[in-house]
């Protein structure tokens, strides 16, 4: 499993993201859909870090604090992590995302990005979906995690529960 800036980049460096419309909030949406591309192939997903149900859709919040200062623009430059060795601010290396993991990415990113991102969040809003039911939780008892696991997702995306829709 990957940290999620690492796919990030994986994508930025891959498609242009003023083509793509690569924002902040389209980013974790097309991440939510690679990770339940990524559910229905390998059993932990391809990414490591969890979702959590914010008002517009599935977000890592690592990844929107990495691009929260683009706003709704396409972002323009690789998510970076500090190296604490150096004291200085470096990319997220993607060059050792496995073959067959980048072909989930790239299969995902494609069929996805051809829906506008409120299409995005329209499809993550799901009744009774995943971001749903734990959003609704989450408003009902704020002490609540708003963490969406990827077995939530399991059942209801890929079909070992029911679901309005399979993705």
């Amino acid at each position: 499993m990957y940290e999620a800036r690492k796919i990030c980049n994986f994508l930025l460096a891959n498609y242009d993201a003023v083509e793509f419309d690569i924002t902040n909030l389209r980013i974790n949406k097309l991440l939510y859909f690679i990770q339940v591309g990524a559910l229905r192939q390998t059993p932990e997903g391809i990414i490591r870090n969890h979702f959590e149900a914010w008002q517009f859709g599935p977000v890592i919040r690592p990844v929107f604090d990495a691009f929260k200062g683009y706003k709704d623009a396409p972002i323009k430059a690789p998510a970076e992590y500090l190296d604490y060795a150096s004291g200085r601010t470096i990319p997220v290396p993607h060059d050792d995302i496995r073959e067959d993991h980048q072909k989930i990415i790239r299969r995902e990113f494609l069929n996805y990005s051809r829906f506008t991102t409120g299409q995005l969040v329209s499809l993550s809003h799901e009744t009774n979906g995943p971001w749903d039911l734990v959003y609704k939780a989450y408003l009902a008892d704020p002490t609540r995690s708003p963490r969406i696991s990827n077995q939530i997702i399991r059942q209801h995306m890929i079909g070992e529960n029911s679901s309005t829709v399979k993705h």
